[in-house]
């Protein structure tokens, strides 16, 4: 994306990452990409921000210790990464988890992400 638009950006500072990890993204893989094409053209620096993102970083709270939260949470958050990676193609994205294109199917229903 970098090389489409133009630009050499450097990656993510911590707390973007922070940021892309805790927003809840209701738009999935295309509101994801969408973001980061504007926080590229936008960056002043060198490192997208969580301001680049149009995103606030998440103030430090209590982390939840509920198991099957982390798991969810982070399932659906690896899914969308690898969709993005993939420009959205199922199968590329499927075999970037190694797993099969019915089971990334599968994910994409339990977690409501919108290809």
């Amino acid at each position: 994306m970098n090389l489409e638009l133009g630009k050499s950006m450097k990656g993510f500072t911590d707390d973007a990452m922070t940021a892309i990890e805790a927003h809840s993204w209701p738009g999935n893989v295309r509101e994801l990409k969408n973001r980061l094409k504007r926080a590229i053209i936008m960056a002043n620096g060198n490192r997208i921000t969580p301001k680049d993102l149009e995103l606030e970083a998440p103030q430090a709270g209590i982390p939840t210790f509920n198991l099957r939260e982390v798991r969810e949470q982070a399932e659906r958050q690896t899914v969308l990464r690898a969709l993005t990676h993939a420009d959205g193609k199922i199968t590329k994205a499927a075999d970037l988890l190694g797993i099969s294109r019915p089971t990334i199917y599968d994910l994409i229903r339990k977690h409501d992400v919108k290809v």
